[in-house]
Order: C-alpha cells, then sequence, then structure tokens
C-alpha cells in the first residue's frame, strides 16, 4: 500500500534538491579543496535519503540510516581517531554532558559576563546552540541530530524480532527526569560532571576518570556496566533504545524543553483501530496505554516516524500545536504543505548542518586523506 505521504517523483526530487542546496550552503565554507569535495559528498547523501522520505513515504526507515551513519562517523572522527590515539586529547563538547551541569553553565556564563570574559562567554553559549534546535524541532533532536542516539538505534537493528518484550510501566518513565534533577543538584554542589565521571557511558578516554586506583576502577566498571547493558544488550534484544529513553539525561531535558516546539505527533481517534501496533513498535516508550485501551503520544516522543510508518490506517501523523495538519498553499487550488513535511525538512537540515562538522573530516581520514 502506498503511504499517504510518499510524493510525486518530482515533488521529491525539487524538495530533496531544496535540501541539498540548503545543507551545502551552510557547511560548505572551506579553503581546503579535498574537504570541500567531502562535504559535497555529505550533503549530496543527506538529500538523497531525504528524497527516499519523500518519495517512498517511510520516515522511521531512512532516518534510522542517516541517524546510524553520524553515530558512526562520529565514533570515528572523535573517538577513534582522536581519544585512542594515546595523546592528550580533549573529549568533544558534549551535549550530554551539558544537560546535567546546565546549572553550572548558567553560573560560568554570569561570571564570565560579569568579569568582562567575553571569549569564555561566546564558548559557553554554544551549549545554547542545542536549546535552539529543541524550540525547533523539539524532542525530534534525539532521533535525528543527536550524534550519540545512533549507537543503541544500531544495537537495536541487529535482530529483526525482539527477543524480549520490554515493557516499562509508565510512571517509570519519569525516571529520567527525576535522574536528571539529581545530576544538577549534585554536579553544581560538587562544580564537577557527575555523569561524565560516574554514569556516562559513551567515554572512551581518561578525561573523566579518578587517579585514585580503587575510585577509577569503580568509574570504569559504572561505565562498562551501563555501555554493555543500556547501549548493547538491551537494545539488541528488545529493540528498543533503552539508554535514549531510560538514563540519557539530555534527553529528559528534552523532554521538557521539547515541549516549546509547535510540531506534535498526534493519533486520530476517529481513524484508530486500537491495534496496538504503535505502542508495540515504539522505541522510546513514548506512547502510553490507558484504561480505556486507547493511546496516547506522550511528551517523550522522539518523532523518530516509527509510529507513523507502522500504523496500518494512517491514523498517526506530525501536526502543530492546534492539530493542524497542512496549509492550504493557495485558496483556490487544493496544492497545501503537510506539517509533517516542513517538520521532516527543518530535521533533515539541522541534522546535515550539525553532521557536517565533523562527517567531511571522516570521511577523508577514512580514506587516508588528511
Amino acid at each position: 500500500m502506498k503511504k499517504a505521504s510518499s510524493k510525486h517523483v518530482r515533488v521529491a526530487f525539487v524538495v530533496a534538491l531544496f535540501i541539498l542546496l540548503s545543507v551545502f550552503s551552510f557547511i560548505s565554507a572551506s579553503g581546503n579543496q579535498p574537504l570541500f569535495y567531502a562535504k559535497l559528498i555529505w550533503s549530496l547523501v543527506v538529500s538523497y535519503l531525504g528524497l527516499c522520505i519523500y518519495r517512498r513515504g517511510s520516515i522511521s526507515r531512512y532516518r534510522s540510516i542517516l541517524f546510524i551513519l553520524i553515530a558512526f562517523f562520529f565514533f570515528l572522527e572523535f573517538k577513534f581517531f582522536r581519544c585512542l590515539s594515546f595523546g592528550k586529547t580533549i573529549p568533544p563538547y558534549c551535549h550530554i554532558a551539558q544537560a546535567p551541569t546546565l546549572f553550572n553553565f548558567v553560573h560560568s556564563q554570569f561570571l564570565a559576563i560579569t568579569s568582562g570574559q567575553w571569549r569564555v562567554w561566546g564558548v559557553l553559549t554554544l551549549g545554547f546552540f542545542w536549546l535552539l534546535i529543541m524550540f525547533t524541532i523539539g524532542q525530534g533532536i534525539c532521533s535525528w541530530v543527536c550524534f550519540y542516539g545512533g549507537l543503541d538505534e544500531s544495537c537495536s537493528k541487529i535482530i529483526k524480532k525482539p527477543l524480549i518484550k520490554l515493557k516499562i510501566p509508565y510512571p517509570w518513565r519519569d525516571f529520567p527526569i527525576a535522574f536528571l534533577v539529581f545530576l544538577l543538584i549534585l554536579s553544581f554542589l560538587q562544580g564537577l560532571p557527575v555523569f561524565c565521571n560516574w554514569f556516562c557511558p559513551l567515554k572512551l578516554t581518561t578525561a573523566f576518570w579518578d587517579k585514585e586506583p580503587i575510585i577509577r576502577f569503580s568509574q570504569v566498571t559504572f561505565f562498562l556496566l551501563f555501555l554493555v547493558v543500556f547501549i548493547i544488550l538491551l537494545p539488541a534484544l528488545s529493540k528498543k533504545r533503552t539508554f535514549c529513553s531510560l538514563i540519557c539525561p539530555f534527553g529528559a531535558l528534552v523532554s521538557i524543553c521539547g515541549k516549546a516546539s509547535p510540531y506534535r505527533v498526534t493519533i486520530d481517534k476517529e481513524k484508530c483501530t486500537l491495534c496496538g501496533k504503535c505502542y508495540d513498535m515504539c522505541p522510546v516508550f513514548a506512547i502510553e496505554r490507558q484504561k480505556s485501551d486507547e493511546y496516547k503520544i506522550t511528551s517523550y516522543c522522539n518523532k523518530c516516524g516509527k509510529c507513523i510508518d507502522t500504523c496500518p490506517v494512517d491514523a498517526i501523523n506530525i501536526v502543530v500545536s492546534n492539530n493542524l495538519a497542512a496549509i492550504p498553499f493557495f485558496k483556490q487550488t487544493k496544492w497545501q504543505i503537510e506539517i509533517r513535511d516542513i517538520f521532516i525538512f527543518l530535521s533533515l537540515l539541522m541534522t546535515g548542518v550539525m553532521s557536517g562538522s565533523f562527517v567531511p573530516r571522516a570521511i577523508l581520514q577514512l580514506i587516508g586523506i588528511k
């Protein structure tokens, strides 16, 4: 069955071309010719996957390919090529670390402004770029832009069918927010990135490890435990993104701040047949089954498109806050722009721009060009 969101090939091609020009115009500035061509290649990849989304109407499949590619190249650029080189390395400016140290960042910015250290203030302001994305595509940042999220999504693709059915009681879905509050308070009181020191399964450097052998051993143990259980094992067995859903403090922050975004995923109750496929397939436990057997999309939805692609009656869609699903292009005609298409375009643009800052370099290093 042809999906309702699929487009005529000419329309899809025009949109993909617009994505290509938009992404490349943002990332093309470079005096290095090989890097220039690498950025062009990456812009073509992003626009081609956008073409596939618009032409075939399948959001999740092609978004997932792009998402996993970004995670792969990020790992190469910041972990393999840099952090495993046995030299002194600086860990990347991690947005996941920014969430639980938000109070520390705000305090540092205040001190920088009052002391006149504008250079310091400028660097710290980079963290608010992520907030800008949050307010634009909201929680979609966790399934489109985040270059860490593709790791547990990659592991969730290892097998076709889940070996275990992982169900999380909805009250426990709020645990990441409680965890975030705990980290915010403790990190501010200690003046240290507590999450980086003890809970982050994504660090492959010694940047945040203690010199004391016993403490260091404990940190390594926690690191491996969270890595194996929440990034590899549970996603592989359940096909769920367990780290992003149950641990990540940035995901918890996005679920709060992302409410400022106008985009929502909603279920049309008149079309819904209560089959429950969306509930079973949601990779981030963002669909709540209510007592009346109805289903509700919660604020934890990452807008990955899985439920939209899965729904057999096209009852799920992306709308703006007032449930508007399409904008009429001309009153005299039947032309209209779907809200879903606008959201996908913005997500691809932001994904392409953010990943364009490191993927082309990783491509060149992978083929031996520096």
